[in-house]
């Protein structure tokens, strides 16, 4: 791909333009002239109904791009709680799943074979099908999948970076190697963020051959909304202000910071309360810590939280708290998606100066960036949300009009179509 398919790509172009025919100026393949759709191989560790931010990008943009008539999807992924009725409602014709797939413990070398052989098997069942790209949705193993089967058959393909994928593996001695490898060889990369991107010209992947699609949010689903009493019931917080975390428990999401801060502001404000859900391998230290602080009995670990609960959580709450930091072994917030689906509710945000989250915050208009590890700062701004509405209000309104006007999902798939358009004829 050129500099020039990039700057069309970062245009929202229809995705009709794609089967013009012969007077299209963009150079197009028979198959897209007779306006027959990209047959696609998505590889990725996991898929919805998986909780995850990058899980969440891949079905709403792969769904997007079925939709508009530019793709026939197939995906190989694991199994998740909840797959099979995820599965017999979203599968059809052009978008195919199949949970075949089980991830790795770890990116260490040892651990690959036993991911890449049983990957790489059931990636040749499905090869039958003749996709024209593959598209790996995680650098490990499916990167290194596509990269092989690149290399054997020819077959073009495409990969998804987060940024911490990038950061993670930089303190391995060999890893970067086989990474910069699996990018280079790549016909695009998908960079989610401006981080991304510019992690991925940091470690040399030509800029002709990055596109940055950042994430999206579906504005009918999470907008502004009375909660859903039934979903909500187990939380009796009526008259309290909440404050809300949806993440995983991992360390670079900032509990421990947010549950610090918390304890310092909320003597002030009785009313207040601390939500946080989500799961992670940090639960029962942060339950812990929160005992420490002299708080349990004002925060609420919710646990798994299904998709559909989501946008009646975030309606429940008065401000969303995220204060994501980069941890010492690389990992980051490649951006935050929670950020956004938090303001498509009209709720204002806090977040971690920190990766991709100082795209998907804008910095005292849909909310406020802090130091992590600032928790003057952090409590600063904490309090002032929690003792004003009318802040809140302001914050959260501008939040929704930003979702409403610039992450829209289809303008995605639309690049995304793009990019499939040109790599499909080796641009």
């Amino acid at each position: 791909m050129g500099k020039s398919a990039i700057q069309a790509v970062e245009k929202e172009t229809p995705a009709s333009t794609c089967k013009a025919g012969p007077e299209s100026s963009l150079g197009l393949g028979e198959a897209w002239k007779k306006g027959e759709p990209i047959r696609i191989l998505l590889l990725t560790d996991s898929f919805s109904p998986h909780a995850g931010g990058s899980r969440e990008y891949y079905y709403n943009v792969f769904r997007e791009l079925v939709a508009l008539g530019g793709a026939k999807v197939v995906i190989l992924t694991k199994k998740v709680p909840g797959w099979e009725s995820f599965d017999k409602k979203q599968s059809s014709t052009s978008f195919r799943i199949h949970r075949r797939f089980k991830p790795l413990k770890s990116w260490k070398y040892h651990e690959l074979p036993k991911g890449i052989f049983p990957f790489f098997q059931a990636c040749w069942r499905i090869l039958r099908d003749s996709p024209q790209i593959i598209h790996a949705g995680d650098l490990y193993p499916p990167g290194l999948i596509a990269w092989i089967i690149n290399r054997l058959t020819g077959i073009p393909y495409v990969i998804y970076s987060h940024g911490e994928e990038i950061t993670q593996t930089d303190r391995y001695r060999y890893q970067p190697r086989v990474r910069d490898r699996i990018y280079k060889g790549a016909a695009a990369v998908v960079a989610n963020s401006e981080f991304t991107r510019k992690q991925l010209l940091r470690i040399g992947v030509s800029e002709d051959r990055i596109v940055k699609i950042t994430p999206g949010v579906d504005a009918v689903r999470f907008r502004p909304a009375p909660t859903d009493r039934k979903s909500m019931a187990p939380y009796n917080f009526k008259g309290k202000t909440v404050v809300l975390t949806v993440a995983r428990l991992v360390p670079r999401k900032g509990h421990r910071a947010a549950l610090q801060a918390f304890a310092r502001v909320c003597r002030e404000f009785p009313e207040a309360h601390y939500l946080i859900a989500g799961t992670g391998p940090e639960e029962q230290k942060l339950r812990q810590f929160s005992e420490e602080l002299g708080i349990q009995g004002r925060v609420t670990f919710t646990g798994y939280i299904p998709c559909e609960t989501l946008p009646s959580l975030y309606n429940l709450c008065d401000v969303m708290l995220l204060a994501n930091r980069e941890e010492a072994d690389g990992d980051v917030e490649g951006f935050g998606i929670v950020f956004l689906e938090a303001n498509a509710a009209g709720k204002p945000v806090i977040g971690g100066r920190s990766g991709g989250a100082i795209e998907a915050v804008v910095d005292g208009v849909t909310g406020f960036l802090v130091d992590p590890d600032n928790s003057a700062e952090l409590e600063g701004v904490l309090r002032e949300l929690l003792r004003n509405p009318k802040l809140r209000h302001t914050i959260g309104a501008a939040g929704r009009r930003r979702v409403e006007s610039e992450f829209d999902w289809k303008q995605r798939a639309q690049r995304l179509h793009e990019v499939n358009c040109r790599v499909s004829q080796g641009k």
